[in-house]
């Protein structure tokens, strides 16, 4: 943990709209590779990264990391939260069915 720091981690579950929309698991994890990079233009503090753990046409599940500040508040935390899940369900084209924060560390 650097000072200061601390890092919040935990698992997305999703379901694309489309199950044609992606063909393999390479093809998903490009495509979240690009969300994970938007994201961390927008708040680069953060440092966001997303790791597909498991890939399917029916449902893919998305483990994430990200930066906090010992300074942040919780409306800071839930805002960030808001961005990554808006992203995520309007850049990749799924729909949210379980968001987990597992742990802060």
């Amino acid at each position: 943990m650097e000072s200061g720091y601390y890092h919040y981690y935990g698992g997305i579950t999703v379901r694309p709209n489309d199950e044609e929309q992606y063909e393999d698991y390479s093809e998903f994890d490009l495509h979240l590779n690009g969300v994970q990079g938007d994201i961390n233009k927008k708040e680069p503090k953060r440092e966001l990264y997303l790791e597909t753990s498991y890939f399917s046409n029916e449902i893919v599940e998305i483990n994430f990391r990200f930066k906090a500040s010992f300074r942040d508040g919780t409306e800071d935390i839930h805002r960030y939260i808001d961005l990554i899940k808006e992203t995520l369900e309007n850049e990749l084209n799924v729909t949210i069915i379980e968001f987990n924060i597992e742990g802060v560390g």
